[in-house]
């Protein structure tokens, strides 16, 4: 086991309604990129609205819209 202290780095994926899936299948394929690299990955998805809750937003005004 190594004596070094481990190192944290944050990285944040960020975008606009449209590309709500690129961001997800962006975050996804680094954090599985990172891993095979013997990296710890942890995700963490935020709405990040101040004083809004975005569970009763319109599905349109957040991008949260799926269709089944």
């Amino acid at each position: 086991m190594s004596n070094r202290a481990a190192q944290t780095c944050h990285l944040f994926v960020t975008g606009g309604v449209a590309s709500s899936l690129g961001k997800g299948l962006t975050a996804s394929s680094l954090g599985r990129l990172l891993k095979a690299r013997g990296l710890r990955v942890t995700m963490q998805k935020l709405d990040p609205y101040l004083n809004v809750d975005p569970g009763t937003m319109n599905p349109f005004q957040h991008g949260e819209v799926f269709v089944t």
